[in-house]
């Protein structure tokens, strides 16, 4: 005879999925930050960059629903694509109910707001550059990306949240601000916590 077990609440599922192994590692971090055992960070291989955030919504809400997932959030950001291909993005995921956390020009800009305020747009290549330097990550960060971020960033997701919200008080346009990241209104909802 096999025991009853109690009227235990069963934890949502989130999902997260992300276009790269940056945005991968990263969530990855928290996750071992914050000790969230609901949390399922999934890189998905999204190859045409210019639809990749309608395909990563589409692959989101599949794979979402096939886990059970209770909510949804996918992470990208913006490499070409054009004011209307964001917004369409927007469409689709407000209809499926999908959470977008999104930066411009890249991820990298995200990454840049551990270390100092951002408060205007960078090339991609110039966030590399930068990042490379020894007051960051000291090392050539193009090869870094999709490694952990650990030792660099485990202490400093305060200081982003911070940065963040000064950004957010002049760029507030996910689909016209460059830069742009909205990544830090989310987190303490995706991790269940109070204080990052």
């Amino acid at each position: 005879m096999s025991r009853k077990r109690g009227n235990k609440k069963k934890r949502p599922i989130i999902g997260i999925y992300c276009e790269g192994k940056s945005e991968e590692q990263y969530f990855k971090m928290l996750s071992q930050k914050y000790n969230a055992r609901n949390v399922h960070s999934q890189k998905l291989n999204i190859k045409s960059l210019g639809e990749s955030g309608e395909k990563l919504i589409t692959e989101a809400k599949l794979k979402g629903k096939n886990n059970n997932e209770s909510k949804i959030y996918v992470v990208f950001d913006r490499d070409d694509k054009s004011i209307g291909d964001i917004q369409r993005c927007e469409k689709l995921a407000k209809r499926n109910k999908i959470t977008i956390l999104f930066s411009s020009i890249s991820f990298e800009i995200w990454i840049l707001m551990h270390f100092e305020p951002v408060m205007h747009s960078y090339t991609r290549k110039q966030l590399v550059n930068k990042l490379s330097t020894k007051k960051y990550f000291n090392q050539d960060y193009q090869k870094f990306k999709g490694s952990s971020y650990r030792p660099y960033l485990y202490n400093k997701i305060q200081q982003a949240e911070g940065n963040a919200e000064k950004l957010e008080q002049i760029h507030k346009n996910m689909d016209r601000d460059d830069p742009f990241t909205n990544i830090h209104k989310y987190l303490k909802e995706i991790f269940n916590v109070d204080i990052l």
